[in-house]
Formats: C-alpha cells, structure tokens, sequence
C-alpha cells in the first residue's frame, strides 16, 4: 500500500509540472466534429441515476453543471464558435487536450477565484479553461482545502447549523460548486486515459513469451488477455523481476480503472455505457469494469467463467482503444463508433431498453417547454397592442390571434409534461421541478376556461402572464438545480396511484391559490389607482372567489390524501411536518376567507387582500418549506433560493399594503371595522406562518 501511494504521488507530481511547463494558450483552433458521428454518439444508450438515457441527455446535463449553459461558445478570433453538448463531451472523452484549453467553468463571483490565488476575469460573463486554473500554483490544492473543510463541517453532527450557514456563503457555495465542476471535468477527460494511452510497458521485452507492443507500449485489452500468462510468469523463477517491471504501469493501470469506473466504485461521473453479461442483471457497465474483471479479480472466476468474460469483454476494451486513438481520423473513428454503436443499440433494443431512447431525443431537440414560452410573450405583446384601440375591428383580430398562440404555447406545454409521463411511466408529478410546468399548465387552463364564458380579457391577460411566469421559472430552476430533471424516484415515492392522486390534487390546489393570489393584485391595483370600472372590479373578485372555491376542495382532498399516504408510509396520518403545516394553512386561510365574505366582514377589497395572503403561504408551502432541511417531506433544497422567496415576500407585502391603504382612502378612521379585521386575519395567519417555521427550524 505504501509503495503504491508513493507510485500515485509521483505521477500526481509528474501530471501537475507537466501542467505548469507548457506553455498557457487559451484555445487556438477547433476542428468541428463530423455531424454523422454526432448523430451517433447522442443516440448512443447509457445508464445513470437508474435509468437508461440518450448520450445527449448526459453530455448536456454535465455541460450544464459546468458551464451554466447546455451548449458552449467561445470567440476564435473573430469567430464565434459554438459546440453542443454531445460534441463537447466528445472532445472531453477523445480529445482531452483541447478540452482543457476551452473556457468552460463559470464563475460569476470574482472573490472565489481570487480565493483560490486566480485572477479574475474583467467581466463576470467569461468562462475559465481548465488550465488556465491548473496551472496557477497551489491553485488546485488550495480549492481542494478549502472544500474538504468544508465537507467535513457537514459530516459533523455538531457542526451542523454552522456548516449551514458556511455553505451558504456566496463565496464558500462558489467554491463548492467550482470544486464539483473541475471534479466533473477531470473525471471526464481522464475516463478513457486507459484505451488512449495503453501501459508504459512493452512486455516483449520482458519476456518474449508477448507478442510485439506498439511504440514500446502494450494495449490495455492485450495485457487483460495475456493476464493468465503474465500471472504464470509471476509465479515462476523469474517472478519477481518480472513483478518488479510491470509493478509501475500496474498501479497506474488501477488507478486509470478506478477513473473509468467499476462495478462497486461509486461514481455518478463515469459513463455505464455498455449492457451487462446477463440478460436479467438491470446494472449497465462501465469501462473499467472489464479492467477490474481480468486482473485485480480475476482469481474470482472460473477458467470457463474468465473465458466467457473474456470474449465479452475484450472487444469493447478493443473498441474504446480504436475510438481514441484514430480521434483525428473521421472515417476510422466514424466505422468504429458505427460498430459498437450498432451492437449497444442492438442488445438494449433486445433488453427492451431502448424504446424510450428516441422519445427523449425528440423531447430534447423539440424542447417543448421553451417553444412555448416565446409564443405567451408573443401572445403577451399583440394583447397589448389590441388594448391601444378596444372594440375594433383590429383589436379583435389580435385577440383572436392571441387565443390561437395561446392555446398553441399552452398544448406544447401539456404535451411536453405528457411525453416526460410516458418516458418514465409515472404521473406527471413526482419532483419540485416538475411541480412548474403542472401548476402552470393548470393556471393558464383555468384562466382559459375563465375567458371562454366571461369574454372580458382580463383571464386572458392572466393565462399569458402566468404561462411567461411559470416557464421562466422552469428555466432557472432547471439551470440552478443542474440536474437531469427525469428523475427515478426513491422507493417510498414508487407509487402511481398516490402519485396520481394526492400529488396531482395537492398541486392543483396550489396552482388555483396562486392563480387566485396573481389576479387579485389586477384589482388592488386598479383600486388604488382607480383604473378600470367598478364592474370590472366586482368580475375580477368573482373570478378570485370562485377560483378560491375550486382551489379549497383540491386543497383539503389532496391534503386528506397525503395523510393517508403518510399512515401507508410512515405509520401515521398527521406528523405537524412543515409541508403538512404548509398544506393545512392554505386550507385554513380559504376558509377564512370564505366565511369571513359569507359573514360580511369583508367585501371585495378584503377578499382580494386574503388571496394574495394566501398565495404569499401557497409559496411558503410549496418552496420555503423544502429550505429549511426538516422533516420527512425536507426534499428539493435548493442553494440561493432564499434571496428570491424573500423578494417575493418583500413584493407582496407591499401589494397587501398598497390593498390596506384603500380603507384609508375611503373611511375617516384608519382603524374601521373592515381594517381591523383584515389586520386579524392577517395577523392571525403570519402569527401561524412564523410560529411554525420557528419550531421546524429548532425541531
């Protein structure tokens, strides 16, 4: 053991002043790859995160975690060169070397490269190359310090809140995301060091019992082959000299199998690209697994055992060895890529693992979702043309447009949520990510419906505000999370008939609160600022009253549900857990609000107020609560979120102040009955908001 962390410090030594000496250059020239071999390589099958998807989906998600962005453009000269996804992760995997030269990582605070001894770029906007950060001194070390440190504070128990509260420094969350990036790439770049560079060894030389190595090298599927033979040499009287020659190039052999990834060595990096031996065995391989197999526990198979896995496995050692050494050579790289491409495919399709493949490269060409957010700013923009001259002939030609735009943006939307449900065969919920699109398909579908029997275009400006607002917010949150968003889901979470019911109602009371919450600011606003007519006022409140309806009974069946789900899961119905308490406050401010109008406490202005209270709790719920990292439902932790809910509180309490001072505008006494009650109940919810949030946080 010794000896061999001697032998990796040495070449981690060697690795790092190689690094140093060349000379730095950010990239000079690029070689686009050729679009056969693209269309290839993306629809290439492998496993990760317990399914099986296309090579695009995983280049683009690594892209993303590195670079902020699923396609990577940089200046070459007075070019501007853009390189997708797949491509890039060909260059990362073939052609390493020109990899590290790309400016990649994204930092868009200058402390945290200057933290680690780098200089900062004059603007925020630049990537860094890998070597251009490799090849500062210490650089590397330092970042790996401060890291660790900081990884260590989150495996002690007693550490905890403050290891919290370290991450969420900007400059120490850089640092751990910069840290996880440059981890991604080198595992990336250094995935195929085996079948590019083979064993510094020529074994013809050691005994001329080998066959010739190739540039004094020998070819890592040989020496796997030939292992039998190399342990029968190391077994006779020679042995020791013998072990003492190849001892170098094997430890580094072990190390180059561990970046490659084997079968019991965690690591969500390395690609299983290739189908497992047996025909029942759901776990694909990845390349280091053959590696592993022959030599370091080739004393766990059978002669017939070894043979057999030898003629499995040799050839896609052989193929990779191909792949990466004719990198510069399209047509033999394409004939070989075509081959092993031909034969994965073949063997998932016989699996039957391959029939959702092309759907996800159609859902990832299409992009569904983003094609419909261009058509609601469109939509957005001709409504408001049409309010420049209301009634004519113009105006109704645009909104008739607008309805077909809409109703265009909002099926690709439905369709986009549809073809995710049947890729992974499940209801359309199961994650925070996919709680956006559903809660904003269901709003504009409802503002839809609205707008088809009132005809007053006050749903329909609100359809294309919220499906603008809701695919946004998809957007960034897919960019923030960085994370493939087709989940597998844990165990507890496997059930369709839960999913089907309590997570789809729950959310549509979620979308109808906040749908409620977002037209109730059009009347707050035109109340204080006396825009519009009283009649538009009294059609705006009884959207807000029947839409509070609608959404109370989803509300209080979907949180009925829950509590049954959790009495099947956990062993009881009701736990006071902060998405259970989040749940409960919607339903408790709805019916509030509902009686409070019922009893004519309040009238259009107070129901309007309680609704944006009620939407400022729906968000609580639906985000806030997956923040403060308790309970049983503490899922969907998201690093920099806080300062937008904040935001989003800060905005709403400002509405619902804007909403209060109308009483004062219209009653001699600020302290009228209509005030002080809606003082009450909103005292009386936030009191429940805060307490709750105060004993989760302790809890």
């Amino acid at each position: 053991m010794k000896k061999f962390n001697y032998i990796l410090k040495n070449f981690l030594l060697i690795f790092l002043f190689s690094l140093v000496v060349e000379k730095a250059k950010s990239i000079d020239s690029y070689s686009p790859w050729d679009k056969e071999i693209v269309s290839l390589f993306k629809a290439m099958p492998v496993q990760e995160d317990g399914r099986l998807k296309p090579m695009q989906t995983v280049a683009m998600y690594k892209l993303l975690r590195i670079n902020n962005s699923k396609r990577l453009s940089f200046s070459l000269g007075d070019e501007k060169i853009k390189v997708s996804a797949t491509e890039w992760l060909l260059d990362c995997l073939f052609r390493p070397q020109l990899a590290k030269r790309m400016p990649i990582f994204k930092v868009n605070n200058p402390a945290v490269v200057e933290a680690i001894g780098v200089k900062a770029h004059s603007s925020p906007r630049e990537r860094y190359s890998y070597n251009e950060i490799a090849m500062v001194p210490d650089a590397m070390k330092t970042l790996s310090e401060m890291t660790n440190r900081l990884g260590q504070m989150m495996d002690d128990p007693d550490q905890e809140e403050s290891s919290k509260q370290e991450r969420r420094d900007p400059v120490n969350a850089g640092l751990l995301a910069l840290k996880s990036a440059v981890n991604e790439f080198e595992w990336i770049t250094n995935a195929l060091n085996f079948a590019r560079d083979g064993m510094d060894l020529d074994l013809n030389q050691i005994s001329n019992e080998f066959n010739e190595s190739t540039n004094g090298k020998t070819r890592v599927s040989y020496f796997v082959e030939q292992f039998d033979k190399i342990i029968e040499i190391a077994r006779g009287p020679n042995g020791k000299d013998f072990i003492d020659q190849i001892s170098t190039s094997f430890q580094i052999l072990d190390m180059n199998t561990r970046t490659a990834g084997k079968k019991d060595f965690v690591s969500m990096i390395s690609l299983a690209m290739f189908p497992p031996i047996d025909m029942n065995d759901e776990e694909w391989v990845k390349p280091g697994y053959f590696i592993d197999q022959l030599t370091f526990r080739s004393n766990e198979l059978t002669p017939k055992e070894r043979k057999d896995f030898s003629s499995w496995a040799i050839p896609y050692l052989i193929s990779l060895e191909q792949l990466s050494r004719n990198a510069s050579k399209p047509d033999l790289f394409k004939g070989e890529l075509q081959k092993l491409s031909d034969k994965v495919i073949n063997i998932a399709t016989d699996r039957g693992e391959y029939k959702n493949i092309k759907l996800e490269l159609f859902s990832n060409e299409k992009n569904l979702f983003h094609w419909a957010l261009p058509f609601y700013v469109m939509a957005f923009l001709l409504l408001a043309f049409s309010w420049l001259s209301p009634g004519s002939r113009l105006s109704k030609i645009l909104v008739s447009i607008v309805w077909l735009m809409t109703l265009f943006a909002t099926a690709a939307l439905v369709a986009g949520i549809c073809l995710r449900s049947v890729m992974l065969s499940r209801p359309p919920i199961s994650t925070l990510y996919e709680t956006i699109p559903f809660i904003t398909a269901v709003a504009v579908i409802l503002c839809l419906l609205i707008e088809f029997f009132d005809r007053k275009g006050i749903a329909l400006a609100s359809s294309v505000v919220v499906g603008i607002i809701g695919i946004f917010l998809a957007w960034k949150f897919e960019i923030k999370e960085q994370r493939d968003t087709l989940k597998v889901l844990e165990a507890v979470l496997r059930s369709n008939f839960w999913l089907a019911t309590h997570v789809i109602t729950i959310n549509i009371g979620y979308a109808a609160a906040i749908l409620a919450g977002l037209i109730a600011h059009i009347f707050i606003v035109s109340k204080r600022f006396n825009i519009g007519s009283d009649d538009s006022r009294r059609t705006i409140t009884r959207m807000v009253y029947g839409i509070t309806c609608f959404g109370l009974l989803f509300a209080l069946v979907g949180t009925v549900l829950g509590g049954v789900w959790a009495n099947d899961s956990w062993g009881r119905f009701w736990g006071w857990d902060p998405k259970e308490n989040g749940a409960l406050m919607i339903c408790l401010g709805a019916l509030i609000m509902l009686h409070a109008r019922m009893g004519g406490y309040i009238k259009d202005l107070g129901m309007n107020i309680i609704a944006i209270v009620i939407l400022v709790i729906t968000v609580f719920s639906w985000w806030h609560v997956n923040q403060l990292e308790t309970g049983l439902h503490s899922y969907g932790f998201t690093s920099g979120i806080m300062f937008w809910l904040y935001v989003v509180y800060a905005i709403e309490c400002a509405v619902i102040t804007i909403g209060l001072s109308c009483y004062r505008l219209n009653k001699k006494s600020l302290f009228s009955k209509p005030l002080a009650i809606s003082f009450f109940l909103l005292a009386f919810i936030f009191t429940i908001t805060f307490v709750t949030l105060a004993a989760t946080t302790t809890s």
